[in-house]
């Protein structure tokens, strides 16, 4: 099965068992992954609950060998809608307690490098991006992040979180708006989500993420990455993926 960024197999042994093989993408550093990072992250991820149990991993063959898990992602079978925003929550409080990586997903630095990486800007793009860039993004909050917690890399009631690619210190601001349109949430279950993750933690620490600042961020940064994604693979449609992330910035 391709994916986007990599190709995964299911591998079936005469036992009856099953694994999840990852080949990563040849050259992670384009897509501004960092496999250390990644690895870091999944370590820890693995030792809280978090992540399936990991058997092999191959750095230079960029290999990774899981536990093959059976749970549905909520992109197939999610919990109920109400439900989500609590055990969203329950999961961002466990991945917030692993050690800060080094590597740092400042989302202007990020976006900057994807930009950088374009051949052929389409000649709408400088127009859109002036607003966003002229913005004043928070920067007071660092914490480990994952970067990419859509649907499809959220198994189980648990949940399983797979597929850390994106793995990073980040501010949780950036993360929260990212889950609001990654699983087309309103406004209102952003702000539950983030109820939930304050209600739990010490008064004295109880910092406002201020997701709603990085909502064109995160919708600028996943407009560059569809069109470099859509200039390296050609053969794959990334158009719809383009013109959603360009309505939301007009």
């Amino acid at each position: 099965m391709a994916g986007l960024t990599n190709r995964n197999y299911r591998l079936r042994l005469p036992s009856g068992r099953s694994y999840f093989l990852r080949q990563g993408h040849p050259q992670p550093q384009r897509l501004g992954i960092d496999r250390a990072t990644e690895w870091q992250l999944y370590e820890g991820a693995m030792a809280m609950g978090l992540a399936p149990p990991c058997h092999y991993q191959d750095p230079l063959a960029d290999l990774l060998l899981l536990t093959w898990c059976d749970e549905p992602t909520w992109q197939q079978a999610p919990p109920p809608r109400p439900a989500q925003p609590a055990l969203l929550a329950s999961a961002l409080l466990t991945l917030h307690r692993l050690p800060l990586p080094k590597v740092v997903m400042a989302v202007r630095a990020h976006a900057a490098a994807y930009r950088a990486r374009l051949t052929a800007p389409p000649h709408w793009l400088p127009a859109l991006e002036r607003g966003v860039l002229a913005s004043h993004e928070p920067n007071n909050d660092w914490r480990p992040c994952h970067h990419d917690l859509n649907p499809a890399n959220l198994m189980g009631g648990r949940p399983w979180i797979i597929d850390w690619e994106y793995g990073a210190a980040g501010h949780p601001g950036f993360e929260l708006a990212s889950i609001q349109r990654t699983h087309g949430w309103q406004p209102n279950e952003r702000e539950a989500l983030e109820a939930h993750y304050l209600q739990a933690q010490p008064r004295h620490l109880r910092i406002p993420f201020q997701s709603e600042a990085f909502l064109p961020w995160v919708d600028y940064i996943a407009l560059l990455w569809a069109l470099l994604m859509a200039e390296q693979q050609p053969r794959c449609d990334y158009q719809q993926l383009i013109d959603s992330n360009r309505q939301r910035l007009e």
